[in-house]
């Protein structure tokens, strides 16, 4: 017996290039937090606050702890957070890597997306 074959949502073109923004913040948060590793502190905060408040379902809680233990990896710790499967594009939606980045850096992150 075979399976039907997985059917993907199909997704807009506004929804992608928002997902290539989210995607391209993402690098520069994770390149900002790889070198200032005592950072995670605050994000382990915010994701226990989101927890704990009710804002985030325990599978994401689950999915977001095991993406920040591997910070001390960090070819693991980059593919995790930047695979771009479904289930991680709608975690980045409502990512707890908030407040990361300056005004600047954000601004340069989405230059180089626009450009790269």
């Amino acid at each position: 017996m075979t399976l039907p074959p997985i059917r993907q949502r199909s997704v807009s073109k506004s929804t992608a290039a928002t997902d290539k923004h989210i995607l391209q913040l993402h690098r520069a948060m994770a390149d900002k937090l790889l070198a200032e590793p005592w950072r995670i502190a605050d994000v382990r905060q915010t994701l226990e606050r989101r927890y704990q408040a009710g804002q985030i379902r325990h599978s994401g809680y689950i999915h977001w702890h095991s993406i920040l233990d591997c910070i001390d990896q960090p070819e693991l710790f980059l593919a995790a957070l930047l695979d771009t499967g479904e289930r991680m594009s709608k975690l980045r939606r409502r990512t707890v890597l908030v407040g990361m980045l300056t005004e600047a850096e954000r601004s340069a992150a989405l230059q180089a997306a626009a450009t790269g």
